[in-house]
């Protein structure tokens, strides 16, 4: 199929994961989904995941092979030693039993291979596009045509098991290579200096191929097989390194791929993390919302007269009398309970708002009033002083009415600087003046 057609051509996706005969028991429970980590498994997968090489036994028959080359291994070591009469070596290596046929690496001495490509690749076959199933979607058919006969060609009998996993958000391959090699042990004859075969051990040695040799090497094999499905090679990221380091450039970082659990664990603290954080800003949100409808609602029942905006009570709102169960004052009383933030805010604000105001207008009146006593005051001491120039022709008890003039002026000023002018005083004042003739 020629891949000129496609409009983005996406690469093929080839990783290895190391993996010994310990891992085989975990990798069959996630494979039948009763075990490991199983969070990214779709709950209504479009299709049943379907084996593609070996059977459905195959982790028992490698675990059964393996523990056949061990045994036989040590048969042979036994074998040898004895036919050179090493008494004491047989007696060691009885003591220690079969060794694992296998030199110990940090990567074990099998490998899993994955194949896949972009999930939008997929996705863009009409099929998908059109939700005929995947039964009928040729790019998958075509990838895993492709991907078995990959494999088959690069590993021969060494894959036992390859799988397409359909119920994840991506179609992929698995696959285990258990890599059979037979190991010739030599000893140079002395005479001669040729190297003698005196026996054979059957290992597994992952390095036999190639492919998981060399990596870029695998990269290559991988995008030169899938190119006719448009698919291509992957980055270059080692070519990229040693460019870079040869021309004194800070190379690109490593790229290090992440296991599939890990990569689930990581992505389910970040989601953790961001349902954490999303609850606690939604709290935040509500709590405001409710606030500024707090505000708002007291604010309007102020404005109808039903909430008293002077009253001390800092607990709770006050109605003004007579509108103790208005609805107005019913629900800005329902909106301050669900936020007393709120309530507490409207309060504050107009306490100190109405306290301002009445200041304001007590410092008006006094102003007011002052200016008016300042001219009585004048007016009086004017009178006061006609008063006394012609309180001698008139008789001592007028003079004696007169002088209660200046006294009368005194606690008019004191009760003025008190805010306090009683009426009946000044009644009284003009009752006074009145009797004195000052109102004629």
């Amino acid at each position: 199929m020629d891949g000129s057609h496609f409009d983005r051509r996406y690469p093929v996706v080839l990783r290895f994961e190391g993996i010994g005969p310990e891992n085989l028991a975990g990798y069959e429970k996630h494979r039948k989904r009763v075990g490991g980590d199983v969070g990214h498994i779709l709950t209504n997968p479009p299709a049943k995941n379907r084996l593609l090489i070996g059977s459905e036994g195959w982790a028992a028959e490698a675990l059964s092979e393996i523990a056949e080359i061990k045994a036989e291994n040590f048969a042979a070591e036994l074998e040898a030693l004895e036919k050179r009469n090493r008494k004491k070596d047989i007696q060691q290596r009885m003591a220690e039993g079969p060794h694992n046929p296998w030199r110990p690496t940090r990567h074990g001495p099998m490998r899993e291979v994955i194949l896949t490509a972009n999930r939008e690749w997929f996705d863009a076959d009409p099929a998908a596009v059109f939700d005929e199933g995947i039964a009928n979607n040729q790019r998958i058919a075509d990838f895993e045509r492709l991907s078995i006969a990959w494999l088959q060609e690069k590993f021969g009998e060494d894959v036992i098991h390859a799988r397409a996993d359909l119920d994840e958000d991506a179609y992929h391959i698995h696959a285990v290579i258990m890599p059979r090699v037979t190991v010739e042990i030599t000893r140079t004859n002395k005479k001669t200096g040729i190297k003698d075969v005196i026996a054979t051990r059957r290992m597994l040695q992952p390095s036999k191929f190639a492919v998981i040799e060399d990596y870029e090497h695998a990269q290559d094999s991988v995008g030169t097989w899938f190119q006719g499905i448009g698919l291509d090679r992957g980055e270059r990221r080692k070519d990229a390194f040693r460019q870079a380091v040869a021309q004194g450039e800070t190379p690109p970082p490593k790229l290090i791929h992440t296991k599939t659990r890990d990569w689930r664990r990581r992505k389910d603290r970040e989601l953790s993390q961001r349902e954490h954080d999303l609850a606690v800003r939604s709290v935040v949100v509500d709590e405001r919302s409710a606030e500024a409808e707090a505000i708002i609602e007291i604010t309007e029942a102020i404005g109808h007269g039903v909430v008293d905006p002077a009253s001390d009570n800092a607990d709770r709102i006050s109605p003004t009398k007579g509108h103790e169960n208005d609805d107005a004052f019913l629900k800005a009383v329902a909106h301050a309970e669900r936020s007393p933030k709120g309530a507490s805010r409207v309060a504050k604000a107009f306490r100190a708002g109405w306290a301002t105001m009445f200041k304001n207008a007590r410092n008006e009146a006094f102003q007011r009033v002052g200016e008016d006593f300042r001219l009585a005051t004048k007016t009086l001491k004017e009178a006061t002083e006609l008063l006394s120039k012609i309180g001698g022709s008139l008789g001592a008890g007028f003079s004696a009415d007169v002088g209660t003039l200046s006294s009368l002026t005194e606690r008019l000023k004191k009760a003025v600087a008190a805010g306090i002018v009683p009426r009946k005083r000044q009644d009284h004042k003009k009752e006074r003046n009145s009797d004195n003739g000052l109102n004629e």
